[in-house]
């Protein structure tokens, strides 16, 4: 039986238990009735609803709290199966360590860890459901946010063995000192027989917490150390590190040159030492290892496809989850994935293969391209139209990007194939300037906003112009599914690409024209009603179409002073509902002119006093009641109490805040290093030789100008952008295409990623340098940037 608590992940509805979770901003069991039509049978829930009473053929387990049902679940399944529990906790590097330790044992044991960061008190019970009885080695990553949360954690996984990492201040919110974080950390360690630990305080202390049988393996350069290191020599790129353990004495050369990844690799080091791996093989495993993609990349390809990238690792459970990710995307698409062969999990071959035929037929692919000689041996398996060929560089000499359009792409495969030649191949040719954006980050946000409202105000997020940049369409489907109540674009054909993306919930179009009002009908899209006339023309135009009871919302000036009913058309409304009108007012609402600035809050609270005055006229002759609305993102923070029945989030969701908030940023515009010069003293650089060189110097040249959105006027030393962990100036005049940097005192080289605006320079301080608002430098980045969405 396969756990599930998303509705949009369930790949085998007959063989699907569905955990109904209750979150803040979603609730498991407005889904059950969606799941029984798609074939789910098997249900716990908390809620037992009339509509529940229809689902005849439904096995509905009813507890008292879903998530305790879903822990204990878990608990229960790990104590069924025989492996060794390996739990990794720690304030940075559990991830790390824990897919450090599967490349590290995969050629040795039939190895199971935790999929990409599932090490909440969701993530944990989720992991351990996905433990098989042919596995002998499970890594299990568990973290926690506040007190109270391990103890929870260890009662379901009951580690054999406990790996901690380091203690810092990551997730140190909710903690009143690192000493009590490292307490409520100690906690799963407590049952083990082994903990490994890099010497210190911290190890000290959770020596003295656990069983006294337990063994202690302490790793560090002491003489007091279990496994003794020392580092010999190191660069920016590697590190030698001699070990003594017992009566042994090797060398290890790391392909990391940075103090965490050491960290994290001795860690895993521990492990191989007391399973009893020779040296030379620890020596030359620790040689092999490979960066952490630490997410999963959905790209725009060639031909209207959709890329989703996770080409870091192939082993049967990320690839139930990379297929799940995939079958989230735009449905209209048909579904295509490429596969390499499957390598160390321990399976029987002809079992692996049926099952991921199996997952393939219930994910509904229509196109499989299988790449490994295991694959094509057992074509036969795959009844969808499918080819296959021996290696990488067979299927790139044999496609065709013509023969790839209008699908969504997985693309999975082990490291050892080089699935990036792929998805090179299949990406939409443009220039490597990007702007990444974080769907995580946008979610952190929109619930950092939800927290301020009161309990029932519905939410409204604005997604026009391109939402800000970021891309309306992938927003949009990101925000459906979070729930909101309400999007917002500027013009009507923004409204229509959002319905051919999908998109279901009710789009409001702020500037609605009399040419579009067909085709707002036509894709039910909701106009803003600023004066009589137009009122008056779009019910007209509902009268042609027989459509009756639209919604429309009106808006209403309070001092903004741009669009919108005044006082005094009250009148006109007034008469104008006096006889039956094929529209209805969905909502009345207004804008703020200055809720972002202190000094105008005395204004502010005129506006929201003279809308109440103003709806509360209107509403008394209306035939329904409209819902209220007036706050955008700042006025959400700093004027909550006028939220009334719908509030509409912009900026904020993407990571502006008006009081100052620690808010996730949503976008980073990226580009690279394309080439490096030497430039001596006295030379000049760029157009109008604006940038002198004050001494001997290395410019960078950056494919990035102002056809991107690189305002022209950050050249000149103007603007900064961050390479190789520093600030680099610009330096010149910024071109249509290119820019230039001084980056001299840096080690930076060509191929080098620079940020031009993201976590090291905000895009705030753009606007300020620029004197404008982040708005504009967001909505600035020109379509032809290519837009890249992750998830962690």
């Amino acid at each position: 039986m396969e756990v599930c608590i998303d509705s949009r992940a369930v790949v085998s509805p007959g063989n699907t238990l569905f955990f109904a979770l209750k979150g803040k901003n979603h609730n498991g069991h407005d889904y059950v009735r969606e799941l029984y039509e798609k074939g789910v049978r098997s249900f716990v829930i908390s809620e037992n609803r009339e509509e529940f009473a229809a689902l005849t053929e439904a096995k509905l387990f009813r507890v008292e709290q879903v998530l305790d049902a879903l822990q204990s679940y878990a608990r229960a399944h790990r104590e069924k199966m025989k492996a060794e529990v390996i739990a990794v906790t720690g304030s940075n590097g559990k991830t790390i360590v824990k897919e450090w330790l599967y490349q590290l044992l995969a050629d040795d044991f039939s190895v199971y860890r935790s999929p990409r960061s599932y090490n909440s008190q969701v993530g944990v019970p989720l992991s351990l459901c996905g433990i098989e009885e042919s596995t002998e080695v499970a890594v299990i990553e568990a973290g926690i946010s506040r007190k109270g949360e391990m103890v929870r954690l260890e009662n379901m996984i009951r580690p054999d063995t406990g790996i901690f990492t380091h203690l810092g201040d990551a997730h140190g919110e909710n903690f009143s000192s690192l000493r009590e974080k490292l307490e409520e950390k100690a906690i799963l360690f407590r049952y083990c027989s082994t903990v490994i630990g890099r010497e210190g305080q911290a190890m000290d202390y959770i020596a003295s917490t656990v069983d006294k049988k337990a063994r202690i393996v302490r790793w560090g350069e002491s003489e007091k150390a279990g496994v003794r290191t020392r580092v010999r020599a190191g660069s920016e790129n590697s590190r030698e590190v001699e070990v003594v353990y017992g009566t042994e004495r090797f060398t290890l050369h790391l392909p990391f040159g940075d103090e965490a990844s050491y960290e994290n690799c001795m860690n895993a080091v521990c492990v191989l030492l007391l399973k009893g791996i020779p040296p030379k093989q620890i020596a030359e495993k620790v040689s092999w290892l490979q960066p952490i993609a630490m997410r999963m990349e959905i790209k725009e390809g060639v031909n209207r496809s959709v890329l989703v990238n996770d080409y870091y690792n192939s082993d049967i459970v990320s690839f139930r989850a990379a297929l799940a990710v995939q079958g989230m995307q735009d449905k209209s698409k048909s579904r295509t994935v490429i596969l390499s062969d499957v390598l160390d999990t321990g399976m029987e071959p002809d079992a692996l293969y049926r099952e991921v035929a199996e997952r393939l037929e219930e994910a509904g692919v229509t196109l499989f391209i299988g790449i490994g000689e295991e694959l094509r041996s057992r074509r036969e398996y795959f009844r969808m139209t499918a080819r296959f060929y021996p290696d990488t560089e067979s299927f790139l000499r044999q496609e065709s990007r013509s023969s790839f359009s209008d699908q969504v792409i997985l693309i999975k495969g082990a490291r050892r194939f080089r699935f990036e030649y792929i998805a090179g191949f299949l990406q939409k040719q443009t220039h490597n300037t990007v702007l990444e954006v974080s769907m995580d980050a946008m979610v952190s946000n929109l619930n950092y906003f939800r927290s301020l409202l009161p309990e029932h105000t519905k939410l409204a997020v604005m997604v026009k112009a391109f939402s800000y940049g970021s891309g309306a369409g992938e927003v949009a489907s990101l925000l459906q599914y979070h729930g909101v109540n309400y999007l917002m674009v500027a013009f009507a054909d923004e409204g229509i690409a959002l319905r051919a993306e999908g998109i279901t919930l009710p789009v409001a179009v702020m500037n609605p024209q009399p040419d579009s009002f067909d085709s707002m009908i036509e894709f039910n899209l909701e106009p803003e009603i600023y004066s009589p006339e137009l009122l008056t023309a779009f019910d007209r135009a509902l009268v042609r179409h027989g459509q009756e009871k639209y919604p429309v919302h009106i808006k209403l000036n309070t001092g903004m002073n741009r669009a919108g009913l005044d006082p005094g058309d009250t009148a006109f409304l007034r008469e104008f509902f006096s006889v039956k009108r094929r529209v209805e007012v969905k909502s009345l609402f207004s804008h703020l002119a200055g809720s972002d600035e202190g000094r105008l809050d005395e204004f502010t609270r005129l506006q929201y006093k003279k809308f109440r005055e103003m709806a509360d006229e209107i509403q008394a002759f209306l035939p329904n009641r409209a819902l209220l609305h007036i706050l955008n993102s700042a006025g959400i923070e700093r004027f909550p109490e006028y939220s009334c029945d719908m509030v509409r989030l912009g900026v904020g969701l993407h990571g502006i805040s008006a009081v100052g908030a620690v808010l996730e940023p949503v976008a980073a515009f990226k580009t690279y290093i394309e080439s490096v010069r030497e430039v001596k003293k006295g030379e000049t650089v760029g157009y109008g030789r604006r940038g002198v060189a004050e001494r001997d110097s290395r410019i960078a040249v950056v494919p990035v100008g102002y056809a991107d959105g690189l305002n022209r006027r950050l050249g000149n030393g103007v603007g900064e952008m961050w390479v190789k962990g520093s600030r680099v100036p610009v330096i010149g005049t910024v071109c249509m295409d290119t820019c230039m940097l001084d980056i001299t005192d840096t080690q930076a080289e060509t191929g080098d990623e620079v940020e031009i605006f993201g976590k090291h320079i905000p895009v705030t301080e753009l606007a300020q340098k620029l004197g404008t608002i982040p708005y504009e430098i967001l909505t600035g980045v020109s379509h032809r940037v290519k837009r890249v969405y992750y998830k962690e």
